[in-house]
């Protein structure tokens, strides 16, 4: 016999919990005013306070907004800070290695990128802009991810009419030079971009949702911070959004696709090897035009939350363990939803939801009812424990500073789990000890076996139990 109970890490934290799934509470939403036309949502912790922010980008006052989070699930009223004109998306990440979150913003009529550098408690600079490509790209979306191995989180845009991407390599201290950039083909007019490391070979790649041609792009990195020629994949009409997790847990980040005119989500399994499989198409609501991945029920998996733009609502699509989803349950936010976020803004251990509303200049936070704590259960007596051992990818990745890795052991086995360098030097060590059959998580603070902080970069976590080897990579942002 064992308790149960579900444990949450970072800012997008995945629930890792050994049980059955839980039903599904959702609140009402409780809506905050932001600057005009709010398109893009994101989350970090600004201040440092150790409670989770929002940040918006809204296109048509010409700013971003800050919304301070009072770790209740509560927030201040918006701060805001200039960026260029007609924002339209925006990601958070430390940009110069001071441990602080900067801010990335997408500019769609100045075709450029700005970015606001924190000072360390919450307060940003004016933005340094840097272009994304010819006049008239119309930068749509940006991620920041380290792309070229030298430690440090680089930019990619999608350009929607210049029908490219722009790769911008961060010069070390979160300036960037021009942009080298990929052309996708006349008319796929990319809307959203993600990144993962798609191939398993410890590089992160990119794809990109093309909204005039139906389809995925996907580049793989050349192992420099290059990327080969695009492969696409068929999703459905007028793809507006693009995210990535492992849904199945068996061979790495798969993705999906948010289909505006179709009304609904495709999810591609990726082979683990680069490819994808064919895809399998979920219903959603009216328009759905903004994803976020994230356990909200505290059962192990990825579920799905979409912002629907028509319907006035989120989509909630639990999943059923296996990489396939339950049918949508629809709650009703404001009017025009375009982007959806997820962090424990309320500290109670579970993933709440924020989602931009464009025509109300609002934000619609709505927190997580799930009850995650759980009676005790016996795991063989219930079926769980797994027929092979297997090692997942650590969620949220990258991260900053903290994240949870998921095991899975067959048998009763003594479990060495330790954290190495790029180099091969080992600088944590997370388990030595023996662990029951069944499933298991563990979390790491990004911290050395001395408790230094480490640096931005990318690490390998290794895993031994018995004869079961695996090793997998995650990035930490600062």
């Amino acid at each position: 016999m064992r308790l149960m109970i579900a444990c949450f890490s970072g800012a997008i934290g995945v629930g890792v919990i050994a049980g059955p799934a839980y039903s599904q509470v959702i609140n009402a939403p409780t809506n905050y005013s932001v600057g005009l036309a709010p398109r893009s949502i994101a989350t970090e912790d600004f201040d440092g306070d150790g409670f989770d922010d929002l940040v918006t980008a809204n296109a048509n006052s010409n700013n971003v907004s800050i919304l301070f989070g009072n770790g209740d699930g509560t927030f201040g009223t918006a701060v805001n800070y200039d960026a260029g004109t007609q924002p339209s998306s925006v990601a958070a990440g430390d940009l110069d290695n001071d441990s602080q979150i900067d801010l990335a913003v997408t500019n769609f009529e100045s075709d450029d990128v700005s970015i606001l550098k924190n000072n360390g408690i919450g307060v940003f600079a004016a933005p340094q802009n840097y272009p994304t490509g010819v006049s008239g790209a119309s930068p749509r979306s940006v991620c920041i991810v380290e792309l070229d191995g030298a430690g440090l989180p680089d930019l990619a845009v999608a350009n929607v009419d210049a029908d490219s991407i722009a790769v911008l390599i961060n010069n070390g201290d979160g300036t960037f030079p021009a942009p080298v950039t990929y052309g996708l083909g006349i008319g796929t007019s990319p809307y959203s971009i993600v990144s993962a490391d798609f191939d398993g070979d410890m590089w992160n790649d990119l794809a990109v949702a093309n909204s005039g041609t139906g389809d995925i792009s996907v580049l793989i990195n050349n192992q420099d911070g290059t990327f080969a020629v695009p492969v696409t994949y068929t999703v459905g009409s007028n793809p507006r959004a693009v995210a990535t997790a492992d849904f199945d847990g068996l061979s790495g980040s798969d993705l999906a696709v948010a289909n505006f005119s179709e009304h609904d989500v495709s999810i591609l399994d990726n082979n683990g090897d680069g490819t994808l499989g064919a895809r399998l198409d979920y219903p959603a609501g009216s328009a759905p035009r903004g994803l976020c991945l994230v356990d909200l029920n505290g059962d192990l998996s990825i579920d799905i939350a979409v912002a629907n733009f028509t319907s006035g609502d989120v989509s909630i699509l639990l999943n059923n363990g296996d990489g396939t989803f339950a049918t949508a349950v629809n709650y009703l936010v404001g009017s025009g939803p375009t982007s959806v976020c997820s962090a424990d803004f309320d500290d109670d251990g579970d993933n709440d939801l924020a989602v931009t509303n464009i025509n109300d200049n609002s934000v619609s936070v709505l927190l997580n009812g799930t009850d995650i704590l759980v009676a005790v259960e016996d795991e063989a007596s219930m079926g769980l424990v797994p027929a092979t051992s297997h090692l997942g990818q650590n969620y949220p990745n990258p991260f900053n500073p903290t994240t949870s890795i998921a095991f899975s052991l067959a048998t009763r086995s003594r479990v060495v789990i330790a954290v190495y360098n790029m180099i091969g030097q080992q600088v944590g060590r997370l388990a030595d000890r023996e662990f029951e059959a069944g499933d298991h998580t563990i979390g790491w603070d990004g911290r050395d076996e001395t408790g230094q902080l480490l640096p931005t970069g990318v690490y390998l976590y290794r895993l031994q139990a018995g004869d079961f080897v695996a090793t997998r990579k995650m990035l930490l942002l600062k």
